[in-house]
C-alpha cells in the first residue's frame, strides 16, 4: 500500500510555501465566487440596466461610458504601481494637469510639440524623484508627502495658466487622443494597452513579485536581499512618468487645460484601485481587477443619472465605493496574507 505525501515548493520571491498532494482536489468554489464577484456583479448590474433603460440597449452609451472613463482608468492604473508596495501616491492626477498645462504653454511659446512632450514627461520624472526622495530616502509618510506634491502642482498648475483655461491646444495632440481606431478613440486603447502591460508585469516578471513581497514586509523583503529602496524609488518615477504621458493625453482629449480639475480627478482612481484588488487577484492591487471596479462604478453612477440623481450623487458614490473597497481589500488581503493594502 503506498501513500501520497504532500509536495513542498517555496516562492523564492515571496518567501512562502504551497503545500499540494498529487492527488486530485475538489473545486474551490469558494475562493472563485471571491475572485469573481465583481466581475459578476458588473455584469449582472449591465443586464438589469439594460432592462430597465432603453439607453443601455444602444451600442453608443457604451462607448460613451467607456471613452468618457479612458482618463481615470489610467489614473487608477498609474496608482496602483506604487499601491503594491504598501505606499501611496496621491499627486498622479496634479502631475497630469500641471503637465498639460506646462506642455500647452510652450507650445503657444512656440516650442516644438516633441520638444514640449519631452519637456513635460521630465516633469513627471521630477516629481517622482522628488516624492521618492521624502518616501524612500528620508521616510515621510507617503500619504503625507504625496498630498504636498499634489497641492504644490496645483499651485504651479495655476501659476503656469495665470489661473485660467488654456484653449487652442495643436491639433497634432487632439488627434494622439481623439482619432479612432474601429470607432474608439486612441485614449482608450491606451488605457487597454496599459492594462496589458501592468498585467504582464505584475504577473508574469519577478519584478512583479518583489512588489508583493515588498507591499507585505518590506524588512523581510529587504534581508531577503531585495533592492526595496531601488524598487521603491524606481516606482514613484514610473507613477510620475505615467501621470505626465496621461498628462499630455489629457489636453488632447479637452483641447483645453482647465487647472482647477485636478481635485476632480483625484478620488476615482483610487476608489477603483482599491475596489479592483477585492477581485481577480484577491488582496492584490491588479490591472484587471481595476478596469472591472471602475466599470462597475461608471455603469452605477450612469444609471443613477438616468433616474434623474443630481451631479452631486457621484461624489457621495465614489466616496462610498472608496471606503467599502478599501475595508474590503484589506480584509481581504489579511486573510490571504498577500499583498499589503492599506
Amino acid at each position: 500500500m503506498t501513500t501520497s505525501t504532500p509536495t513542498r515548493t517555496a516562492d523564492p520571491a515571496l518567501g512562502k510555501h504551497d503545500f499540494t498532494t498529487p492527488a486530485r482536489q475538489s473545486f474551490n468554489w469558494g475562493a472563485f465566487t471571491e475572485r469573481w464577484a465583481l466581475v459578476g456583479g458588473l455584469l449582472v448590474l449591465v443586464l438589469i440596466c439594460m432592462a430597465v433603460f432603453p439607453q443601455f440597449r444602444t451600442a453608443s452609451l457604451f462607448t460613451t461610458m467607456v471613452n468618457a472613463q479612458s482618463l481615470v482608468l489610467l489614473l487608477g492604473l498609474t496608482a496602483t504601481v506604487v499601491l503594491r508596495l504598501g505606499d501611496f501616491d496621491l499627486s498622479v492626477a496634479q502631475t497630469m494637469v500641471a503637465t498639460g498645462a506646462l506642455v500647452a504653454q510652450l507650445t503657444k511659446m512656440g516650442v516644438p510639440s516633441g520638444l514640449a512632450v519631452l519637456i513635460g514627461l521630465g516633469l513627471g520624472v521630477v516629481v517622482g524623484l522628488v516624492n521618492a526622495l521624502l518616501v524612500v530616502r528620508i521616510g515621510v509618510d507617503s500619504f503625507v508627502a504625496t498630498l504636498g506634491s499634489f497641492t504644490a502642482l496645483s499651485g504651479f498648475a495655476y501659476l503656469l495658466t495665470n489661473s485660467r483655461i488654456i484653449s487652442g491646444i495643436p491639433d497634432e495632440f487632439v488627434n494622439f487622443s481623439r482619432s479612432q481606431l474601429l470607432g474608439i478613440p486612441l485614449i482608450s486603447w491606451y488605457a487597454w494597452a496599459l492594462v496589458i502591460v501592468l498585467w504582464y508585469v505584475y504577473q508574469r516578471t519577478p519584478l512583479g513579485r518583489y512588489s508583493l513581497f515588498i507591499g507585505g514586509n518590506r524588512n523581510a523583503a529587504r534581508l531577503s536581499g531585495v533592492p526595496v529602496n531601488r524598487i521603491r524609488t524606481g516606482a514613484y518615477v514610473v507613477s510620475g512618468l505615467l501621470a505626465s504621458f496621461i498628462g499630455v493625453c489629457f489636453i488632447g482629449y479637452f483641447g483645453a487645460v482647465d487647472p482647477s480639475v485636478g481635485s476632480q480627478y483625484m478620488l476615482q482612481p483610487f476608489a477603483a484601485a482599491f475596489l479592483g484588488a477585492t477581485a481577480i487577484s484577491v488582496g492584490r492591487f491588479n490591472a484587471f481587477g481595476t478596469v472591472a471596479a471602475l466599470y462597475l462604478l461608471t455603469v452605477g453612477i450612469t444609471a443613477l443619472q438616468l433616474l434623474g440623481a443630481q451631479t452631486w450623487v457621484s461624489n457621495v458614490f465614489y466616496g462610498v465605493a472608496l471606503m467599502v473597497a478599501v475595508t474590503a481589500a484589506k480584509l481581504a488581503g489579511s486573510r490571504r496574507g498577500g499583498g499589503h493594502t492599506r
